[in-house]
């Protein structure tokens, strides 16, 4: 390519030289430097296509045995791959009789650790078994020989009274948790246990029974009951003797029922605390 610019340099300076020659000098000499120079790039022309020549050549040569070049890498990267391949598959299969190798001896090794509990519990079993014989019959001879050194004691007949769940007896302190209702009969009707299903609506709760009186002998002579007041607050005490109120049971309601009103009770004298012993 070079000498393809030279040879276009030379031309141009011919022509600018022919130019001026044309005016000074004469044709002859002229035509002999117009061929001089003709020949000279025909010169420079030759050797530049064979200077390009020899260049493809090189070219080729060179893209050639690059080529070779590429070849042969692949085919040794293939076959690199391949061996790399069949080295996979024998190192998985190893791997995977290895694997299956452990698994036998972990599931061996798993069997005869549970033939091994399973013998020692049983062992353990029958020993616990054993020990818990022994020691029953010991307790049973403790047991013997406290028997046979505590004397036998008979309870005593107290007489106590003959009540049950049946028939169950009561205590003072669920008597005096009881309510007292009126009637609204007159106080001189004598009382008869009425036998009903359910309190009559016209009944009034009026008082509460605050406590018992018994005698010196423990009998019951009487009640003290709270009239009026609030929660105990406020409220007259009175000294009922036993045949003013009478213990009435309806269904699981169990209350005491008077046939004074109110204000009769009301109308009783304060009950003098220093009448019993506290």
């Amino acid at each position: 390519m070079k000498p393809l610019v030279i040879a276009a340099a030379t031309l141009a300076l011919a022509g600018a030289a022919f130019a001026q020659a044309e005016s000074q000098t004469p044709p002859a000499a002229v035509t002999e430097q117009v061929e001089g120079t003709a020949a000279a790039m025909g010169d420079a022309a030759a050797k530049a296509a064979d200077d390009a020549a020899a260049a493809a050549d090189k070219a080729a040569e060179a893209a050639q045995k690059a080529a070779a070049a590429a070849e042969t890498t692949a085919a040794d990267a293939a076959a690199m791959a391949e061996d790399m391949g069949e080295d996979a598959a024998l190192a998985a299969d190893q791997a995977a009789e290895d694997a299956a190798a452990a698994a036998d001896q972990a599931a061996d090794d798993a069997a005869m650790a549970a033939d091994n509990a399973a013998s020692g519990v049983g062992k353990a079993a029958e020993n616990a078994a054993e020990d818990a014989g022994a020691a029953a019959d010991e307790a049973e001879m403790a047991a013997d020989a406290v028997t046979e050194a505590v004397p036998q004691v008979t309870p005593p007949d107290v007489n106590p009274p003959a009540i049950s769940e049946a028939e169950p007896g009561v205590l003072s302190s669920w008597v005096t948790s009881r309510r007292i209702w009126t009637t609204g009969q007159p106080s001189a009707t004598e009382w008869v246990d009425p036998m009903l299903q359910e309190r009559p609506a016209e009944w009034q709760d009026i008082a509460k029974v605050n406590d018992i009186v018994l005698d010196d002998s423990g009998q019951v002579v009487g009640y003290i009951a709270d009239i009026g007041g609030f929660l105990g607050i406020g409220a007259k005490k009175v000294l009922l003797g036993t045949d003013a109120i009478h213990l009435l049971s309806i269904g699981n309601d169990t209350f005491f029922v008077t046939n004074y009103t109110k204000q009769e009770l009301e109308a009783l004298p304060d009950f003098d605390e220093k009448t019993v012993r506290k």
